[in-house]
């Protein structure tokens, strides 16, 4: 007896995932820029903090859509 799919609480991220992009992707999106670079933005700036899809443990992941609203929100002001 296994859990049903439409029940999970949590989303599996893949490779080629459209959605999400792991902290490499992120780091190389702004310009190859540090780890330190994206928290202190994340502290100060109000970039978002990423989703951990696996626990407290797993890497974050951060929405597309979510970057973008704050990179407009960043230029508008």
């Amino acid at each position: 007896m296994g859990i049903a799919l439409s029940t999970a609480t949590h989303r599996v991220r893949t490779s080629d995932d459209p959605l999400f992009l792991t902290i490499g992707q992120v780091r190389a999106r702004y310009g190859d820029v540090s780890v330190m670079w994206i928290n202190r933005h994340i502290k100060q700036n109000g970039m978002t903090a990423g989703i951990r899809f696996g626990g407290k443990t797993s890497a974050r992941h951060w929405s597309i859509a979510e970057l973008e609203a704050w990179e407009a929100k960043r230029s508008a002001s």
